[in-house]
């Protein structure tokens, strides 16, 4: 029997130990991977350094062992993991500090100040914290067109942040933790051996506490004491801190807490293994129960697919060379076709000289559907180059002799059209790691269509629907062959489950508008011009009707369906020419460009000696003007402009060479009238 008196604390005890070992609602909930109660709800995101590189040709340099911190993540099973899109354009590791802290991002070129003031730093206050420089920081977040606000994240957690840190750092990865003022609530800056004790006692009063964990294997061990501390109610991302270097950064993360250990994602990047920095933010207030402001582009991660480190490093091994490799592929080509030319008009003359010009555009026409097949591959960059030099120049020697001129076109660009469209189907997997797909590496697109294939795939497709009419005449149907495929190319380049490209929408639909109008009997008219005026509109306003029927909520939907405030509108448009600007002032573009122009005004001038070996054929005008209107388009409606008006031209120019190889022209004798003037069209 019990007494009396210790009968009230046994049964405390027995309700103590019962409550100890039935685990709450909020952890059950937690472990299912959901967020647990408001009230219990804490974040730890904790930022893993790694030593930069010394200066190339030094001696250190050949001594240093580069650090990838996934091999410090992947022994951690409980961690879900993933590449993070540090940020957008060009690359600054304060900036994607920033972005972290204010869930949404814009590119670098449309800032005033392309870079953050570089004399932000830390500084104590006490138990408290200041980030130096952050009212000019506010002053050109302001200046920027868009709606950034740094420190929205902190502001929006409740109770305050608080930052833990090592002594004798710099601590400049507080940021993410600073508020709207710059300020921090909490900070504890000690010895690492202390840190995960500190961060527990941090974790007591704040709810959001941001770490900069030691470097290399000591991080490991404290990233291992947070974990074992870490409770069900408790979120920790654990990731690399963006280091001080220029080039775009993919930045391996882990996260625990979200759920079962497999690969991270989010509706931004629509890319499994792959997340944004500026989801940060909507992860953490998911998590804490609290809203997410409009003002935050970024999109809760979670978790998908399998836990795979092999082909995450593959994927950014992968990333790291694409951009390298366009221009010496480019040129390879174009030297091998001069070459075959050459060699062709040599021995067989002018015969080889005309078979020299179709197979080398019908090479560039296979190119595009052999960079998907590298991009499964994924070679060293020698093999990549010849697998594609001998591949499209064997395919368009063979294209050229099964198939009778000017029908061959259609064989290279219905693969290119079909299987680009296929891929976008099965979540853009080669694309993305394609040479001419969009390297998620600079954070402006993470799937579907780049701004090269936009300007590419239109083109190819009209010249391909080009070869296949033939010499049929203009009518309804011929004309509608144009506008239906426009359409189906137009709704894949635009979804947000497939292409997720709203300039692709503008580029597709008003070339496929020209082309169509062309093909129909009759003149266009002050009515036909009326109607490709008001493409781009209507182009637009069925990309909305499609995301918003679909549930897409890709790019568009986000920020522009759902900008808000005042002047959203005119901002997003202010930063889209902006962007142009920039690129036509970069490098060669401006020489690039002024060569594009004269050559479609020399086009448009000459347009029937150009096309005079296929004048029978009104589909070639008719993709001519397309590709034309595409160009123009493009570049009017994208971010890239000038860009898109160069590839517009220079595969017109391939299509143009395709049509002069005309074989005819070669056969006639020298002395036969009909074939002189032929030659000098």
């Amino acid at each position: 029997m019990v007494d009396g008196a210790l009968r009230p604390r046994v049964v405390g005890a027995v309700v103590l130990l019962a409550l100890t070992l039935v685990p709450s609602a909020p952890a059950a909930a937690a472990a299912s991977g959901q967020a647990p109660s408001a009230g219990r709800a804490r974040v730890v995101l904790a930022l893993l350094p790694v030593p930069v590189p010394p200066p190339a040709g030094t001696a250190a340099a050949s001594l240093f062992t580069p650090t990838n911190v996934l091999d410090i993540l992947n022994p951690r099973r409980q961690l879900a993991l993933g590449l993070l899109g540090a940020t957008q354009g060009r690359y600054n590791n304060v900036q994607a500090l920033l972005d972290m802290g204010q869930g949404t991002r814009v590119s670098a070129a449309t800032y005033l100040d392309l870079d953050p003031p570089d004399y932000m730093a830390f500084y104590p206050m006490g138990r408290r914290g200041l980030i130096n420089g952050w009212l000019d920081e506010l002053d050109r977040a302001d200046a920027a067109p868009a709606d950034v606000r740094p420190g929205l994240l902190g502001s929006r957690v409740p109770g305050g942040t608080a930052y833990a840190g090592i002594t004798g750092r710099e601590q400049i990865d507080a940021i993410p933790a600073a508020n709207r003022r710059g300020r921090i609530s909490d900070v504890s800056i000690g010895p690492s051996t202390t840190l995960a004790r500190r961060v527990g006692q941090l974790l007591r009063r704040r709810r959001l506490v941001v770490v900069g964990l030691p470097e290399g294997a000591r991080g490991g061990r404290v990233l291992d004491q947070l974990l074992r501390r870490r409770n069900r109610n408790e979120l920790l991302i654990a990731m690399q801190d963006p280091p001080p270097l220029r080039a775009p950064q993919l930045l391996p993360i882990g996260i625990a807490g979200l759920g079962p250990p497999r690969a991270l994602t989010s509706t931004s990047t629509h890319l499994d293994g792959v997340v944004a920095g500026i989801d940060i933010a909507p992860t953490v207030l998911r998590w804490l129960h609290r809203p997410i402001p409009p003002a935050m582009k970024g999109e809760p991660i979670r978790v998908t697919g399998d836990r795979d480190v092999s082909a995450l490093k593959r994927l950014s091994n992968r990333l790291k060379v694409v951009d390298g490799r366009r221009f010496p592929v480019l040129e390879t080509v174009l030297g091998v076709w001069l070459a075959v030319a050459l060699a062709l008009a040599a021995l067989f003359d002018r015969r080889g000289a005309r078979r020299g010009l179709r197979i080398g555009a019908l090479a560039m026409l296979w190119l595009p559907s052999l960079l998907l097949v590298t991009a499964a591959l994924q070679p060293s960059r020698g093999a990549e180059i010849a697998y594609l030099v001998v591949g499209a120049f064997a395919l368009g020697a063979i294209t050229d002799a099964l198939v009778a001129w000017p029908r061959a076109p259609m064989i290279p660009a219905g693969v290119a059209t079909i299987g680009y469209i296929v891929d976008l189907g099965f979540h853009s997997h080669l694309i993305v790691r394609s040479i001419l797909g969009p390297n998620p590496r600079f954070g402006s697109r993470y799937y579907g269509i780049g701004n090269e294939l936009e300007a590419l795939l239109p083109v190819i497709m009209f010249i391909g629907i080009a070869a296949l009419l033939g010499t049929r005449q203009r009518s309804r149907a011929t004309a509608a062959v144009f506008a239906v495929c426009g359409i189906v190319l137009g709704v894949a380049f635009g979804s947000a489950r497939l292409g997720a490209d709203v300039g692709g929408v503008i580029t597709v639909g008003v070339g496929a508008v020209v082309a169509t109008l062309v093909m129909l009997p009759g003149r266009i008219g002050w009515k036909g011009v009326a109607i490709i005026i008001v493409t781009p509109v209507i182009a637009v306003a069925a990309l909305a009707g499609l995301d918003l029927a679909t549930g897409g909520n890709g790019h568009f939907t986000r920020t522009v369906l759902h900008a808000h405030g005042e002047g959203a509108l005119t901002d997003i448009i202010i930063r889209r020419y902006r962007l142009a600007f920039n690129v036509f002032g970069r490098g060669l573009m401006p020489y690039a460009t002024a060569i594009a122009v004269l050559a479609l005004a020399y086009g448009i001038r000459f347009r029937d000696r150009l096309l005079a070996p296929v004048a029978g054929a009104p589909a070639w005008t008719a993709a001519l003007w397309g590709a034309i209107a595409s160009g123009i388009a493009g570049s009017l409606g994208n971010d890239s402009g000038p860009e898109l008006l160069v590839i517009a031209t220079v595969v017109m120019a391939v299509a143009i060479a395709y049509v002069r190889g005309d074989p005819r022209l070669a056969a006639a004798p020298v002395s036969d009238p009909t074939h002189a003037a032929e030659v000098g069209r």
